[in-house]
């Protein structure tokens, strides 16, 4: 039998031999830790109606083969969720950082005629409901069960994060996207990638082995650079360079205001948003809002509609001192978070921050250099150390550090905050980086649950 003959509505569907019965059709994936051939006895044996690999050393009547089992998982998920992709506009946001940041602004401005979802990394919305996000873009599965979701309720638009994982795994394979946006490419997941080149390739996938209408792409970085010459047919770009579709002209922090060039017309927009970076993630949203005809009044509409992003440069203020809660947890991140929180610091700025475990060590010195140069006083802690030991983590956060920068060093996360705090005088900024919107620390394998924020409203409420 062809694949193509596959009935995938009528059957169940699987890549987890665990959850085959006589009703689902079982697909021999490859993953990162385990190949599903080695499991087309078992799922025989469970009386699978039939089985879809690569290869097989067996004589069995109802093997399909194909060329790549993961695709044909793909095209089969979608088949069986009924194509929802093609019934909605589906916005695809990858990039190393601005995601987050880029699929809630565009949700906002485009909230504004159309109803949409959010997919990404601290939940996955679909109008009114919220679902729990384990990954910043789900499996295959989950992903097309989510826009068909998103398809029965009505919804016109699905705003997504679509991260480098999930591009190199085909989770989102094979999805038929109204945009594509690349926001920048900077050093993360080396650990998984090896190499930025690697990395890159992940990310240019959205752009070359998906349907799209338009991508819209940051010029000012040198990988979209890359993919504007490799995909300007279909393409518009925003950045501060003169070459760019939409051209910023400035973003001011104090008032809020954005101001930028489309058309050879100069329009200036008021946010709510706080951050020199987010004038690149606004201005992505704003390109693709005016490519689909919004007006700028509809524009202005959504971005005021936005008070804040969680855990993205999100602040509180205690007794004059500032403090800032943002998820960086790369050195580029970092970077141009410090320099930011630096443009709103009237005395001293402090940082907190540690460093994931079990993820790209080469990282963790270069954001220690950074967080000492950029700040008066750095506090390092410990993130998600996951399997590692925190100690060994901030060893190699200290390797990046001048010894004379004498950096404060607390192993315990809510101590770290309770420092950063009792230091701070007024006039001060404490920012207090790497987990944003989570509320969980990940230890040996177990989730416990804790909040930077919590921990600052708790201080707050304390003094």
């Amino acid at each position: 039998m062809s694949i193509m003959n596959l009935d995938c509505k009528k059957y169940n569907i699987t890549d987890n031999s665990k959850e085959v019965d006589k009703n689902t059709i079982f697909f021999a994936v490859k993953g990162t830790s385990k190949d599903g051939h080695d499991f087309i006895d078992e799922a025989i044996e469970k009386g699978a109606p039939y089985v879809v690999a690569e290869h097989t050393d067996k004589d069995y009547k109802n093997i399909v083969l194909v060329e790549d089992s993961k695709k044909a998982f793909g095209e089969c998920v979608k088949k069986h969720f009924d194509n929802p992709d093609e019934s909605l506009k589906v916005i695809g946001v990858t990039g190393t950082n601005g995601k987050t940041s880029t699929t809630h602004i565009i949700h906002a401005i485009l909230s504004q005629k159309y109803k949409g979802a959010i997919i990404g990394t601290m939940y996955y919305k679909l109008g009114d409901e919220i679902i729990e996000a384990p990954n910043t873009t789900p499996g295959v599965k989950t992903w097309f069960n989510l826009l068909s979701k998103a398809k029965e309720k009505g919804l016109d638009f699905v705003s997504a994060e679509v991260s480098s994982h999930a591009l190199d795994q085909l989770r989102v394979y094979p999805t038929k996207f109204f945009a594509t946006i690349f926001t920048n490419l900077t050093q993360d997941h080396l650990d998984y990638h090896k190499t930025m080149e690697n990395y890159f390739n992940a990310k240019r996938r959205l752009f070359k082995d998906y349907q799209y209408d338009v991508c819209v792409i940051n010029i000012d970085d040198e990988y979209g650079k890359r993919l504007y010459e490799e995909f300007k047919d279909k393409a518009i770009t925003y950045g501060y360079s003169k070459d760019a579709h939409l051209q910023i002209e400035y973003f001011n922090q104090e008032d809020k205001l954005l101001s930028f060039y489309y058309k050879n017309k100069r329009y200036t927009l008021k946010t709510n948003l706080m951050g020199a970076f987010q004038a690149y993630n606004m201005s992505a949203s704003i390109l693709l809002s005016l490519y689909m005809d919004f007006d700028i009044e509809d524009i202005q509409n959504g971005l005021l509609s936005l008070s804040s992003i969680p855990g993205r440069f999100e602040t509180i203020d205690i007794n004059g001192v500032k403090v800032v809660i943002d998820y960086a947890h790369t050195p580029d991140a970092l970077e141009k978070l410090l320099k930011t929180a630096r443009a709103i610091t009237k005395s001293r700025l402090i940082c907190v921050f540690g460093a994931g475990g079990n993820r790209d060590k080469t990282k963790r010195p270069k954001m220690g250099k950074i967080a000492s140069e950029l700040s008066d006083i750095s506090i390092i802690t410990s993130d998600n150390p996951r399997f590692e030991e925190p100690m060994d983590i901030i060893k190699d956060i200290l390797k990046g550090i001048d010894s004379s920068k004498g950096p404060m060093i607390e192993e315990d996360r809510r101590k770290a905050i309770a420092l950063a705090l009792d230091i701070a005088k007024e006039g001060d900024v404490v920012v207090i980086a790497g987990k944003g919107h989570e509320d969980y620390q990940e230890i040996k394998g177990v989730k416990y649950h804790f909040s930077d924020k919590e921990e600052v409203l708790k201080y707050k409420i304390n003094t």
